[in-house]
């Protein structure tokens, strides 16, 4: 098979390359993984580097004109504010027509020629949007640091996404044949909404579950993104002691309040829900997936309850990301896994802006993703870090995946990455070694990027990015 076809399966459908075997995907040889992420980055560069606005500013003031080796791309990687370097007061007005303007420097897709004048609330929004470019998903982040980032994901994106998944959890060592394999979720939050992780939900059913009557949700209501903001920005002003300058629509005050009652009684609700699942899906494969708290409040209600080994053993329970100020207790996991009655449980190591998975082997490392090529930065000029050795510094990927926005992009996570030595476990992809923790959680406070190019070239992106005009 060609270096060409396998970089394209690759880009547009990576378990291709391993015949949609996980144990395969798991051990592809390390030089053939390098030498198509090579090729996928330079034909992703070639593809977008005229395309998106934003990043021909940044390539034609850093003078890129193209990539030999996958550190050329480093002075063009999008820090994590990027996303959510758009003038607030766009939000606050409703001036979505403005914020198109600004989120079409970032992506391939026509965002600027949307109509969405009519458009009150950043629900309305994101709903004209979909019906009016299919092929587009914007998704938000929840906005915990008072501003909300978009991510200009493409459909297609998304269905990759959904195809590493039925590889993962299906894990039917080859292509699908015949009839999905009967699975079902249990979510322990809303079904459907924008942000990033319920955005996730439709290609779980898409990709997944044989129908939306396997997909149960402890809320089967949408989560609306415009109360998911004003609570954050709350919560920010709070922080700054600024609330008494914050002015709030009467009418989404309302629905603030009527979202805080609800999480007032997210616990109880929860209990019911997850007695509920126990006795309708007892013995039936699922598939969860939640914070590690919430999984081990699940599983200590369940056992309290005299509930043990409640789902099949081979049910995919999967968590990721922490719960902020938790410390995790002893035995947490052997709860989860003594409750649901599964075998494993998948820890991953994730990110919205980079949807490239990294699993956590036996031996406690997270194996990179073969669709994300792994970057360790200085954390203080953002110069590229020794690829060999063991390399502690602040992560950065370039998402492969990634086909109408540039996947280049600075975490705030440091990370100490093992280049050489093969893992015990047998995977053959570079992995972390250790926890990973948040710049700022260590500072305390804001974490400040430092890009590897050129201070005045990074400048003039983001004013040409913010000039928007009326």
């Amino acid at each position: 098979m060609s270096i060409t076809t396998k970089t394209d399966w690759l880009l547009t459908d990576p378990p291709m390359l391993a015949d949609y075997s996980l144990h395969s995907w798991e051990h592809l040889p390390r030089e053939e993984i390098d030498a198509l992420q090579l090729a996928g980055l330079q034909q992703r560069f070639a593809q977008l580097r005229d395309a998106i606005p934003m990043l021909r500013k940044l390539a034609d003031a850093e003078g890129v004109e193209g990539v030999e080796q996958v550190e050329d791309v480093v002075p063009l990687l999008f820090d994590h504010s990027m996303y959510k370097s758009y003038p607030p007061a766009l939000l606050e007005g409703n001036r979505f027509a403005q914020l198109n303007r600004w989120l079409a420097k970032l992506t391939t897709h026509p965002v600027a020629e949307v109509d969405v004048s009519p458009c009150q609330s950043i629900d309305q929004w994101l709903e004209v949007m979909d019906a009016a470019l299919p092929e587009l998903r914007i998704s938000h982040s929840t906005g915990t640091s008072g501003t909300v980032s978009f991510l200009p994901h493409s459909q297609s994106e998304l269905d990759k996404n959904g195809a590493m998944k039925q590889m993962s959890v299906w894990n039917l060592g080859a292509p699908l044949r015949g009839e999905r394999p009967e699975l079902h979720v249990a979510y322990p939050f809303f079904r459907s909404g924008y942000s990033s992780h319920l955005r996730g939900n439709d290609g779980i059913v898409k990709h997944l579950l044989r129908d939306e009557d396997h997909f149960h949700a402890a809320y089967p209501a949408r989560m609306s993104s415009d109360v998911l903001y004003l609570s954050a920005r709350v919560k920010a002003a709070q922080a700054k002691g600024t609330l008494d300058r914050l002015q709030i629509n009467p009418a989404l005050l309302a629905r603030k309040q009527e979202h805080e009652a609800l999480q007032a009684q997210m616990p109880t609700h929860l209990k019911r829900f997850f007695q509920q699942v126990s006795q309708e899906l007892r013995g039936k494969r699922i598939f969860v997936w939640a914070t590690w708290n919430l999984l081990h409040n699940m599983a200590k209600a369940g056992l309290e309850a005299g509930l043990e080994a409640v789902f099949a053993d081979n049910s995919y329970v999967s968590t990721g990301g922490g719960a902020k100020g938790l410390v995790q207790p002893p035995g947490w996991r052997e709860d989860i896994l003594r409750f649901t009655g599964a075998k494993q449980l998948h820890e991953l190591y994730a990110m919205s802006e980079v949807l490239a998975t990294h699993m956590r082997c036996e031996h406690g490392h997270y194996h990179l993703s073969h669709l994300a090529i792994p970057y360790v930065l200085d954390p203080q000029s953002s110069q590229p870090l020794p690829r060999h050795g063991r390399v502690t510094g602040r992560a950065a990927f370039f998402d492969l995946g990634a086909d109408s926005r540039w996947g280049g992009f600075i975490s705030g996570d440091e990370i100490t990455l093992e280049w050489d030595q093969p893992c015990p476990c047998g995977r053959t992809s570079r992995y972390i070694v250790g926890e990973v923790q948040r710049y700022s959680e260590k500072s305390g406070g804001d974490d400040k990027i430092t890009c590897a190019g050129t201070e005045s070239a990074h400048q003039e992106a983001m004013d040409f990015l913010n000039t928007l005009g009326e």
